[in-house]
């Protein structure tokens, strides 16, 4: 297809090696009637930019009605946002990432109020003192009209899966970091059952319990307009300060109905799903927790592509096989030179639960070595958190003055932030193998003191194992590592060293060598400390 992709590149440096080609084949593809389509394209090849390319190309260019660029991972969505090369790609969150500037303590998904047009005229008569009058300038409003108003736009997988305004009117799907798509499908499907369901009965069931969450909803629905209802004349004839508080109250116990309201009919989509998956026979277990969980996200694949006339599947390590039936592949090299990435292997012994006591102070020893080759911010990929206290005890006195250890699994951006904004540290990390940038010469040392395998022990992973013969098992485990090992080498001009300490991983290489990319094969070395 000849289009000149260079006016839609926002970079006045232009495309790097592969990135032209790439998005040209991908239109080809499309010319010729494929549907679903692989972007393979590793670490410092400029998928985003391709994606971004993509887009505009396929919206402006091609006029089709709506292309959404989207990623299971919200961090990049947020990333998205912040580049302002990207401006011409409008991002909308799910309104729970909006608070509510005129009521603390509420998102946007609770405004209390019946449309928008209801709360500006609120903001308006009661609020005229107030700077900026929040409710005309919300947050999630403006985005919203933005991202509508717009042919090509970004969102986050979460959103996209369960808002109709934007998967009824997408025509081309651009998903990046899709390699853990499958699994998101799978978790948004995925529904906690209540404790008295009767699994012999299963569909029944959930068919009577889907209709009892419909009258609640309904009956909620009620009790919200009339409250509403009552807003409006309190807000009609409010003169004093107490009037005021009165309607701040009464707004605030409206956001609680909406809240729970919001809820029963997340429940209820939820039952939709679980009589969908049932109704055709797709394999499922329910755990011993009472959880509804898909084995495989092939149908939730089926179903998200059905409408579509475009989806691409955009990663560095590509998990496609595992759900995508028919797809074409469009590969990029990888840019960055080898030597600037390579990726040794020295086992300390095994991180496995029975030897790890043992083996902790081993590693804990070659982290402190491996750190001071360079004092500057080694990030080292843990894979559970008793894994990272256990090292964290084990290190001198010395390393814990700069150590960072990641407890809290609700405050992933703070430590996030300690590490990056340090002047040397050593981050003990859990789950930071995707969604974290760390290019620039402060970021020279990345250790894997754990390979991420899931516990082989979980119900549920041992239902799954036995579905397809650990299969997810090990493309999970193999494309952890490749994503991790990707973390501090992000631009041709970066340089890193990755370096494997668990024994484990000889035995995870040897039985899936065919899971790794060429790429990363051929960077690994046998190394010693």
């Amino acid at each position: 297809m000849d289009i000149d992709l260079d006016v839609f590149n926002p970079y006045p440096t232009g495309f790097r090696a592969g990135q032209k080609e790439a998005i040209t084949s991908i239109l080809d593809l499309r010319e010729d009637g494929k549907k679903v389509i692989e972007l393979n394209a590793p670490t410092a090849s400029g998928k985003s930019l391709d994606l971004y390319v993509l887009g505009l190309v396929l919206s402006k260019k091609l006029e089709m009605d709506k292309v959404i660029y989207s990623t299971p991972l919200v961090s990049l969505v947020n990333q998205l946002e912040k580049t302002k090369e990207f401006s011409k790609m409008p991002v909308l969150k799910g309104k729970r990432n909006y608070p509510c500037g005129k009521i603390e303590d509420v998102m946007a998904d609770e405004c209390p109020f019946k449309n928008w047009y209801a709360a500006i005229k609120a903001c308006k008569n009661g609020d005229e003192k107030k700077p900026g009058k929040p409710c005309c300038n919300c947050a999630y409003q403006l985005d919203r009209q933005r991202f509508n108003a717009s042919p090509f736009g970004a969102t986050t997988f979460a959103r996209y899966i369960v808002d109709p305004s934007c998967h009824n009117a997408c025509a081309a799907l651009l998903i990046d970091e899709s390699a853990s798509l499958e699994q998101a499908l799978v978790n948004y499907s995925t529904m906690k059952l209540p404790e008295d369901t009767d699994i012999k009965n299963l569909r029944a069931y959930v068919v009577e319990y889907a209709q009892e969450l419909s009258s609640e909803v309904a009956a909620l629905e009620e009790d919200i307009k009339g409250h509403q209802d009552d807003l409006g004349l309190m807000e009609k004839t409010a003169k004093t300060g107490t009037d005021q508080e009165n309607i701040r109250q009464q707004m605030k116990y409206i956001s609680k109905l909406i809240k729970e309201k919001n809820r029963l009919e997340r429940e209820e989509r939820k039952c939709q799903k679980v009589i969908y998956h049932i109704d055709h026979n797709h394999k499922y277990m329910v755990d011993s927790e009472m959880q509804f969980r898909l084995l495989e996200g092939k149908s939730e694949f089926s179903r998200l592509i059905e409408k579509l006339d475009l989806v691409i599947l955009a990663s560095g390590t590509p998990t496609s096989a595992l759900y995508a039936e028919d797809y074409s592949i469009v590969k990029i090299q990888h840019p960055i030179p080898l030597a600037q990435r390579l990726v040794y292997y020295c086992p300390m012994g095994s991180m496995n639960f029975r030897d790890r006591e043992t083996t902790a102070p081993k590693i804990a020893n070659a982290i402190e070595k491996l750190h001071a080759k360079y004092h500057k911010k080694t990030i080292v990929h843990c894979a559970a958190y008793g894994i990272a206290k256990m090292l964290y005890n084990n290190l001198s006195t010395e390393a814990k003055k700069i150590a960072i250890l990641q407890e809290n699994p609700n405050e992933r951006e703070l430590y996030k932030e300690m590490f990056m904004n340090s002047d040397e540290s050593i981050f003990l990390s859990i789950k930071f193998s995707e969604g974290l940038d760390l290019k620039g010469p402060d970021y020279k040392m990345n250790i894997l003191a754990k390979i991420p395998f899931e516990n082989i022990k979980d119900e549920y992973v041992a239902q799954r194992n036995q579905n397809d013969n650990y299969l997810r098992y090990n493309t999970f485990a193999a494309v952890d590592v490749m994503q991790a090992a990707g973390r501090c080498t992000r631009t041709p001009d970066d340089f890193s060293e990755t370096w494997i300490l668990d024994e484990s991983w000889k035995g995870l290489l040897n039985r899936n060598r065919k899971k790794f990319e060429p790429w990363f094969v051929v960077a690994l070395k046998d190394g010693s400390i």
